[in-house]
């Protein structure tokens, strides 16, 4: 008999072990390390401000989950002189940046063809420059939010295409002639993003 208890209560000591505590990177975890990607992308948009044609370029990183959440980080600069139609002094130009981060949801990203929505939140400044120097005009500083829509396509394993379009919306501002209205608007992007896709 007593050898029966000994033998039951060690069973149970096995079958108790045998259910182990969740963990995070644990095997029995629903999070799993293989589900984590990451990217490097650029893009080239060309927009208009205050009446002028613009080109920038858009730099980004992330950390994507599963293929279809993404976090990260921005940088989007002019890559012309920007020449505002409302502005009166010639030989000036405007300089424009912005830096900030991002939220992305991509849907069927295992189809060749599919849709990815990032949204842009940002820090960004205007300034006027001389052709020969600092036009000591001081600048403008903004917030901007810009939701984005781009169709990808797989290209390979690790590399992707995109084109689409976002709307840029700029917080209240006032510099020299013009104001957020006239910086804010419709940018067409085109880029690449190369990463670990999982």
């Amino acid at each position: 008999m007593m050898a029966a208890a000994l033998l039951f209560s060690t069973q149970n000591a096995v079958a108790q072990n045998d259910s182990e505590a969740n963990t995070l990177f644990g095997g029995n975890s629903s999070f799993n390390s293989e589900d984590l990607g990451f990217f490097l992308g650029a893009n080239y948009g060309i927009t208009q401000m205050d009446g002028f044609n613009t080109s920038l370029l858009h730099l980004r990183s992330g950390l994507s989950l599963k293929d279809k959440f993404t976090i990260g980080a921005y940088f989007s600069t002019a890559i012309n002189e920007i020449r505002p139609q409302s502005e009166l002094i010639p030989n000036l130009y405007m300089d424009y940046w912005t830096v900030g981060g991002f939220v992305e949801y991509t849907l069927f990203s295992d189809k060749i063809f599919h849709l990815t929505t990032p949204v842009y939140f940002g820090y960004g400044e205007v300034e006027m420059d001389l052709e020969n120097g600092p036009a000591l005009l001081g600048e403008a500083k903004f917030l901007q939010i810009e939701p984005v829509a781009l169709l990808e396509v797989n290209l390979h394993k690790f590399v992707r295409f995109n084109i689409g379009a976002g709307y840029r919306f700029v917080s209240q501002m006032d510099y020299r002639n013009f104001n957020q209205s006239d910086i804010s608007g419709l940018t067409a992007y085109v880029g690449l993003k190369f990463g670990l896709f999982r």
